[in-house]
């Protein structure tokens, strides 16, 4: 029986995936509370919908990664349980990007074209960095030797081709960081509402530490050795989740009487 390749890359990539369990778990009981208060008694729609996937969606991958993390398996196939993690993965950070769209849609007064071409974007991103990964990871893998003795697939890393969906994420990011600082500066340079300040710092304090975790994702794959590569992979999901709950928590409290349940009145927020 052949054991895993067990190194320093990859035990250094168990630590700090397992502290992200640690951290959602801890961080989930702290939002238990502004959970139940802002949006247990809110009636369904899509925003509600994309919260509970992303703060739900990241236990699955959680445990998931988790289980990747700690299991032995030796000889065993590992592709399906790999492409279901990576699904809830990807299904995870969409749903959390789709509360940044939303975000950005209201503060740009609603804007119907604007969230258009946000999903039409949004669309492009995510299947060029799932497929051009898929395509230069195949281009990188090594030929199985046929007299070989049988190896397992499951040890924890990645192709170094991960990069490309993670720099995707991050110009995704950046768009959207962009369009957040343009609208402030242009249309509410002036104004002093709360309500705008929380949406925008709330946007702000969201993405520049996504963008920068993407980004230095993006960069592991890259630069390091294989076996580092997953280092930060369900950090990047805690974050994700964390964030985004927390900014939602954090608009219906400033503003509670003055958002409608589907969307930001940001035309209320301003005269015009």
């Amino acid at each position: 029986m052949v054991a895993p390749i067990e190194n320093i890359g990859i035990q250094t990539s168990k630590y700090c995936n397992v502290a992200g369990l640690g951290i959602l778990i801890f961080d989930y009981f702290l939002t238990l509370e502004p959970e139940i208060r802002w949006t247990w008694n809110r009636r369904w729609n899509i925003t509600r919908i994309l919260f509970v996937i992303s703060r739900y969606m990241a236990f699955v991958a959680a445990v998931m990664t988790s289980y990747a993390v700690l299991a032995t398996r030796a000889n065993e196939n590992c592709s399906n349980f790999g492409m279901a993690s990576n699904a809830i993965h990807i299904i995870t950070i969409v749903s959390s990007e789709g509360l940044l769209i939303i975000r950005t849609y209201a503060f740009w007064r609603k804007n119907n074209k604007l969230l258009a071409v946000l999903l039409v974007l949004a669309v492009i991103c995510i299947g060029c960095g799932v497929g051009l990964t898929d395509f230069v990871g195949g281009l990188l893998a090594v030929p199985a030797n046929p007299s070989a003795p049988p190896t397992s697939n499951c040890n924890f890393e990645a192709s170094s081709s991960s990069g490309i969906q993670y720099g995707f994420l991050a110009a995704y990011e950046i768009l959207l960081f962009s369009l957040m600082v343009f609208k402030r500066y242009k249309d509410y340079r002036d104004c002093d509402s709360r309500l705008v300040k929380v949406v925008f710092q709330g946007g702000v304090w969201y993405m520049a530490p996504m963008i920068f975790i993407s980004a230095v994702n993006a960069l592991i794959t890259a630069v390091v050795p294989e076996s580092y590569n997953e280092m930060l992979d369900l950090p990047q999901i805690v974050l994700h989740s964390v964030l985004a709950s927390r900014v939602l928590f954090s608009l219906y409290a400033s503003e509670r009487d003055e958002l409608e349940e589907t969307s930001l009145q940001i035309s209320t927020f301003c005269p015009t």
